[in-house]
């Protein structure tokens, strides 16, 4: 089963926080082969967050990210349009597209430390702190 993996589990995977042991598994069992899928919209959070600095110090990890994932799920007009369509309080834009993103390649799990998603219908989140479920979908 194929699943969406958000930036903020690339970026915690490689900055100090209570996510970064759990994220670091995720992109680990990606690596080695799990289906775990992103978008040019996600990776441009990471690259951002890299230049601008508020990341810290996480040089490369843009490169190295786009190196693991690629190639990366488009965001295509489809998936923009539907992304205007969804009435969703907490998610920004951004997230709208990842969302949206999503829907259109049909998957429906998204690994994401942003409680927003879990209001997407037809998504499931899975947050990298919940060892259960991490673990049932990267097994």
């Amino acid at each position: 089963m194929t699943f969406f993996i958000d930036a903020n589990v690339v970026i915690y995977s490689a900055v100090d926080s209570p996510y970064r042991e759990a994220c670091f598994a995720v992109m680990s069992a990606v690596v080695d082969g799990a289906p775990g899928r992103t978008s040019t919209a996600a990776l441009e959070e990471v690259w951002h967050a890299e230049i601008s600095g508020k990341g810290g110090s996480i040089t490369g990890l843009a490169r190295y990210a786009y190196g693991v994932f690629t190639p990366l799920l488009p965001v295509t007009d489809e998936a923009f349009d539907r992304a205007l369509g969804l009435e969703l309080g907490r998610l920004g834009s951004n997230d709208r597209l990842h969302a949206a993103t999503c829907l259109v390649n049909d998957i429906d799990v998204i690994v994401s430390a942003d409680r927003g998603f879990d209001e997407v219908k037809g998504i499931r989140r899975v947050d990298p702190l919940d060892d259960r479920a991490r673990r049932r979908l990267l097994t």
